[in-house]
């Protein structure tokens, strides 16, 4: 009799144990359920390399996408340069691929492209707008692009 009573209450904790791990498991937040902070993405794209920047950001919050380019820059992730005039902006290099005369970096925001005017006049961006900056074909005078 004693022998029973030691294996139905093995069997006993054993049943208990498996509805306490279901349970806390039910009630325990996974990575799916959580809500991500919302990022500001920018993609850069060119033949030689692809990568996606994530910038933390409030859901509604707006940003100026030059300053957040700026940030990136400073941080060296990725390394890129600028050029700055009074009335212009313009990215000259993204972790080495230089603009050259007929290819250069070309900023997108939701398929529409931007130039360096109004990037200086400032572009605001928020979590759901799309932003690249691709390497492609473009047409110079003097040096500056031609739209």
């Amino acid at each position: 009799m004693n022998q029973i009573q030691k294996v139905w209450n093995s069997k006993e904790s054993i049943i208990f144990g498996f509805c306490f791990l279901v349970f806390v498991s039910c009630h325990t937040p996974s990575n799916a359920n959580k809500s991500k902070e919302p990022t500001i993405q920018i993609q850069f794209i060119s033949r030689e390399y692809e990568e996606t920047k994530m910038i933390p950001s409030g859901l509604l919050e707006t940003k100026d996408l030059l300053f957040l380019l700026a940030e990136l820059s400073k941080k060296e992730d990725p390394s890129m340069r600028f050029i700055s005039t009074n009335r212009t902006e313009e990215i000259m290099e993204v972790n080495g691929v230089r603009n050259t005369w007929s290819e250069g970096w070309v900023v997108y925001v939701n398929g529409e492209r931007m130039d360096g005017v109004q990037m200086k006049r400032g572009v605001k961006v928020r979590p759901t707008d799309q932003i690249q900056i691709r390497y492609e074909a473009v047409e110079r005078v003097f040096g500056r692009p031609i739209n």
